[in-house]
């Protein structure tokens, strides 16, 4: 009988297709090309902390403006994101995307060409209102594409091109630097240059690269696609009781994951735009190709720490612990590393860090949905992430402030390890706020009852 039983869950559904194939053909067309562009648009916002080792001196930037420049990106990000995701609901995914890839691909290569403090600062700004809302708009894009007991899987292949862009984009900003460049420029214009110049050719080409809803694929079949939109409406449905519109920003839920999402971004940007000048103020006789192989080893552990996760919450069909508990490890491994005795326990307590950021950070995003409904699901995305990005707002120059004044790093990393723990403390808060585990929970006390 148990095997009959087992036998019958593993039944194909009546005109189902199969699952696997379909989202393996979804991940293919849309995921890689989607993780390509993030890819693309982490390594034009974050190459600046490798142009920062000459472009500093250059340029007359000191740790304060420099940092003031890093986070004046945030500015534009956060200020864009709601009206970039109602833009993208009123005309769909490409011409949205072609819109946006365009404008941050010409700023990126723009940077090539500064010569002022004024003019670092006036292309952060517009690269930070192209990108505003492209991550927020891509979670929306796929809460329509993959159906949720998925997404926890797709959303962290996504999510994987911000630490490849480091492991990969650090060594090729480093070597690209100290390269011989064809029309003799300083190394650090010559990165800047290249590194843009492939988001516009992407964003040309995606026009013919994405479809706007399922219905509109042609690469799936008939059935592929009835099933996706009747996954989707069905989700969608049962979440119809779940807060909407602007209802939402009343609910305690949504100010809770924007905390949740800001303590986990507060880490992830002070490695981001810090870390190749930590490394060289450790070590100050590192090349520029050696100081981009170093600032990557961190790196490939949050990639890693991405993928083992989400994984991990697929298989177990459960969020908030693995979000959770991994923020919490994060916290305490970062506060470890200023109190290392050598150089190499402090980088193997970083690494560390890095595994369980990485995981906090990939199975996030499947927690919203949790308590969002359908009509609020873009909206309440845009608010977690712009929330979350304040964390890019404050915490570069809030480093380069302290930086300037201390000549330490250890202050602006104690205060990363407690907003891991702090974003952990929240995700349980909001664990024990779920609506399906409070009538779990009621469901089992009234059978107590009633033995």
């Amino acid at each position: 009988m148990p095997s009959g039983g087992r036998q019958e869950r593993g039944k194909q559904r009546v005109n189902e297709p199969p699952v696997s194939g379909t989202i393996r053909r979804i991940k293919v067309r849309l995921l890689v090309p989607l993780l390509a562009l993030l890819f693309l648009s982490t390594v034009d916002r974050v190459n600046v902390s490798f142009a920062a080792l000459q472009m500093n001196t250059e340029l007359g930037l000191t740790p304060e403006t420099y940092g003031f420049g890093v986070s004046i990106f945030f500015f534009g990000y956060i200020l864009i994101q709601w009206p970039s995701l109602m833009l993208l609901q009123r005309v769909g995914m490409r011409r949205w995307l072609f819109t946006i890839a365009l404008l941050w691909g010409a700023a990126a290569t723009g940077m090539a060409f500064i010569h002022s403090a004024q003019g670092f600062y006036a292309l952060r700004l517009l690269l930070g209102v192209a990108e505003g809302g492209f991550a927020p708009g891509v979670m929306y894009y796929l809460a329509h594409w993959i159906p949720k007991r998925y997404r926890a899987g797709a959303i962290s292949n996504f999510m994987l091109a911000v630490p490849m862009s480091v492991i990969l984009g650090g060594p090729l900003s480093g070597w690209l630097m100290s390269m011989d460049n064809p029309v003799d420029w300083a190394g650090w214009r010559w990165m800047l240059l290249i590194e843009g110049a492939p988001t516009i050719a992407l964003a040309l080409a995606s026009p013919w690269i994405f479809a706007d809803r399922p219905r509109d694929a042609a690469w799936l079949s008939e059935t592929e696609r009835r099933w996706i939109e009747a996954e989707i409406e069905r989700e969608q449905a049962s979440q119809q009781a779940s807060v909407s519109g602007w209802k939402l920003l009343r609910e305690p839920e949504l100010w809770l994951a924007s905390l949740g999402w800001f303590g986990l971004m507060a880490g992830a940007h002070a490695l981001i735009y810090w870390l190749p000048q930590v490394i060289r103020h450790f070590a100050s006789d590192t090349s520029d190709m050696q100081v981009g192989v170093l600032s990557a080893l961190p790196w490939i552990a949050v990639g890693a720490g991405m993928i083992v996760n989400a994984w991990l919450s697929d298989r177990a069909q459960e969020r908030y612990l693995h979000v959770s508990l991994a923020a919490l490890s994060a916290g305490v491994l970062l506060a470890l590393t200023p109190v290392s005795s050598t150089g190499a326990i402090a980088l193997l307590a970083l690494i560390l860090a890095g595994l369980f950021m990485g995981g906090a950070q990939s199975t996030f995003w499947t927690i919203p949905p949790l308590f969002l409904g359908s009509a609020a699901l873009a909206g309440g995305f845009a608010i977690i992430n712009m929330c979350g990005n304040l964390a890019g707002l404050v915490v570069p120059s809030a480093i380069g402030w302290v930086r300037e004044r201390t000549g330490s790093f250890d202050i602006p990393v104690f205060l990363m390890a407690a907003l891991s723990v702090v974003a952990g403390l929240v995700v349980l808060w909001l664990r024990s706020r779920d609506p399906a585990r409070r009538g779990a929970r009621a469901i089992m006390g009234s059978y107590s009852g009633e033995t």
